[in-house]
């Protein structure tokens, strides 16, 4: 389901990523090259939960046809490590796990929103499902300073989800988009890049949102999980708690429905 890469080149490190995460060259196990983006764990804005964070919303995205780059699950040894010209770098990849979260690019032509940018009709179904899909699975890392959102012409695609869930520290408000109220924040720029924007549009179809959600059934979340691997298993009850979470979001779907057509309309 998710495929494990070696890397194979150090490119860089991209510019602008609050995590600094490492341009790389990786091969798959059919020998297919890719250009990624890695992020070990000994980023101390990441950790263990943080990259399984990123693991179980890209998976989960997909479920739900949701445009995300692919995930990757990246194996760095100890040789390749020691390429890195870097010497601060190159010492927490030594501490990090030799497991690291990737991100296949996405290839040419994309550029990160703008304050330019606006949601037009052909894009209006693709921005209204990522806010749905930020707004129940409490991902706070799409706002105006930090979009973390790729746009090529019509078409929109999601980055970066390390800040999805992590349920135990969401209290104020806590990640209950079931609840009415919840969720009215997000229409703020500085909350959510595309709450202003999708907020007062009459032509929103809310109910579309229903079927993908109301449809992730319990082995396909069991695989999810199952996807992560046992060397971040620092995070596994964090991560139970995340798949209880969207099984409760599936399970009331309708309420979430409630509150998201309240705050936007």
């Amino acid at each position: 389901m998710i495929r494990h890469i070696e890397a194979l080149e150090y490119l860089g490190v991209a510019a602008g990523g609050r995590n600094e995460p490492l341009q790389v060259t990786g091969v798959d196990s059919d020998g297919e090259l890719l250009d990624l983006y890695l992020k070990p764990s000994g980023r101390p804005e990441l950790g263990f939960e943080g990259l399984s964070n990123e693991l179980l919303a890209a998976m989960i995205a997909g479920e739900l046809g949701l445009p995300v780059c692919e995930p990757l699950i990246v194996s760095m040894t100890p040789e390749w490590i020691a390429t890195i010209p870097d010497n601060g770098l190159r010492v927490v990849l030594q501490q990090s796990c030799p497991l690291a979260f990737g991100s296949r690019g996405a290839g040419k032509g994309w550029k990160l929103w703008s304050d330019g940018d606006t949601i037009l009709s052909d894009r209006r179904a693709a921005a209204l499902s990522i806010f749905a899909f930020d707004a129940f699975t409490g991902n706070a890392d799409r706002r105006d300073v930090k979009p973390n959102l790729l746009v090529r012409g019509p078409d929109l695609r999601m980055i970066d989800h390390e800040l999805c869930f992590g349920l135990r520290m969401k209290l104020f408000p806590r990640v209950a988009p079931w609840e009415l109220g919840n969720l009215s924040h997000l229409t703020n720029a500085s909350q959510h890049v595309l709450g202003p924007l999708l907020k007062g549009n009459r032509t929103l179809d809310f109910a579309a949102l229903r079927t993908p959600w109301a449809n992730i059934a319990d082995d396909r979340l069991a695989d999810f999980e199952a996807c992560i691997p046992i060397e971040w298993s620092a995070a596994a009850a964090a991560m139970t708690d995340a798949i209880t979470h969207v099984k409760t979001v599936r399970d009331r779907i309708d309420d979430c429905l409630v509150e998201i057509e309240r705050t936007l309309r």
